[in-house]
């Protein structure tokens, strides 16, 4: 679907200034069918890459392919490709079905007012139809974008920082659409700093760094088990005196949560054993994205 090859991109900053290198040797695969995140720190070069797949920035060197064809804006290829930005800009004298019939109108003709509405009740925006846009919250405002996807029907949608500033409620019904417009077959590209959204959502991610991609991989390759820590869950009497090899802290109903070093297991379980103390569960400890992310970063180990 996407395949950047040793992407460069340098921006000219006047006669006295360097040249900022956004891009630096950028490669990049994305499948079609991906949920594909694309993170990294701020200055990483995440738009830089974004706006370069949407031909809106011509890379200095490398090549990108969209569809196995070189970007370029107003193309017929890009009749099947949608960008939903994060603070979208409309016509605020719109109501919210006004801007749905005028947005999706530029790609669909003649579309029926039954899809729109349909298209409005599914992103939760009915009781605000008739609502003129300088009104609406951004949330809402990005809830318009992505009906204007359920709309045009895309194959490809990009979607930048799409949840960020927005309350959980809002971050959930994104997320259920997202996955859904996935299963009928859209490939997603997710450029976010939210590491828990993406965690959700995504099922393969790249780690950018000063330009250039340090990890791309499959979300749960990069969430493995670490091998040298147990993490159990297990009760017991009060004032149980611990073994100095594992830290232990309260968890949920009375029940302790604890961690150990992988060469001690059989150790704690004799403890288990002799202590009278219930185990609950056993198991390698497995990290989650913002781990990953971070140790990717630091050039630390995966575990």
């Amino acid at each position: 679907m996407i395949e950047a090859r040793d992407v460069t991109v340098v921006f000219k900053r006047g006669i006295r200034r360097k040249p900022l290198r956004a891009l630096d040797g950028f490669n990049v695969t994305v499948h079609r069918g991906d949920v594909f995140g694309l993170l990294g720190p701020n200055g990483a070069g995440k738009s830089t890459a974004m706006y370069c797949f949407l031909g809106l920035i011509r890379p200095t060197q490398g090549s990108i392919r969209v569809g196995g064809l070189e970007p370029v804006p107003g193309s017929k290829s890009f009749e099947r490709i949608a960008y939903v930005p994060e603070e979208p800009h409309y016509h605020l004298y719109l109501t919210v079905f006004e801007a749905l019939r005028y947005y999706a109108g530029l790609y669909v003709n003649d579309i029926p007012k039954a899809r729109l509405e349909e298209a409005i009740r599914r992103v939760g925006l009915t009781e605000f139809r008739d609502m003129r846009l300088d009104r609406c919250s951004k949330g809402m405002k990005q809830k318009l974008g992505i009906a204007t996807c359920l709309i045009t029907q895309p194959d490809l949608v990009f979607l930048d920082e799409p949840t960020r500033g927005l309350d959980p409620v809002i971050v959930k019904e994104f997320r259920d659409i997202i996955l859904d417009m996935n299963r009928q077959g859209a490939t997603f590209v997710i450029n976010s700093h939210i590491l828990s959204e993406v965690e959700m959502v995504c099922n393969r991610v790249a780690i950018m760094d000063h330009g250039r991609v340090v990890v791309q991989d499959d979300l749960r390759q990069l969430m493995k088990y670490d091998s040298d820590t147990y993490i159990v869950e297990f009760s017991g009497p009060d004032g149980l005196v611990l073994p100095e090899f594992m830290t232990a802290t309260p968890s949920l109903h009375d029940l302790r949560r604890g961690a150990l070093p992988s060469q001690h297991l059989p150790e704690f379980m004799r403890f288990v054993e002799t202590s009278g103390i219930k185990l609950w569960s056993c198991a390698l400890k497995r990290q989650n994205l913002e781990e990953a992310f971070f140790k990717i970063l630091k050039g630390g180990p995966m575990g």
